[in-house]
């Protein structure tokens, strides 16, 4: 029951995360909270492509949780399955650390929190 709350939180969570970098691909004034927030407003066209790049990651890992759900078939075997579980904590695990160190606080303030809760949630997962 926790491992499913878990996949699903991450599956939210991940394809949230992807919509915002989609937002900011397409120009939204969200530079203060991503990238380390030293650009406020529209990003550099730099960090829009690595927002393209980070949407596509994003929706993949949020897949993978689906299919931790058991909402669509897994698409590797148990012992990948469990290997890129364990990989997606450390991911998890740096992706919290970067955002509660980052310079703008309006960034360690909004994603700072998500991206602990998430590490737990992977956590979990991955046990």
């Amino acid at each position: 029951m926790l491992e499913a709350f878990a996949s699903g939180f991450l599956v939210f969570a991940f394809f949230a995360s992807a919509l915002f970098q989609l937002a900011i691909l397409f120009g939204a004034p969200l530079g203060e909270y991503a990238f380390g927030g030293q650009n406020a407003g529209v990003l550099p066209l730099r960090y829009r492509i690595a927002s393209a790049v980070s949407t596509l990651v994003l929706l993949g890992i949020s897949g993978h949780y689906v299919g931790q759900l058991g909402w669509l078939p897994k698409l590797l075997d148990t012992e990948l399955n469990t290997w890129v579980n364990w990989f997606l904590v450390g991911f998890s695990a740096l992706s919290a650390l970067m955002n509660n160190i980052s310079r703008s606080s309006k960034e360690r303030k909004l994603w700072g929190p998500v991206t602990l809760a998430m590490l737990a949630a992977s956590v979990v997962v991955a046990l």
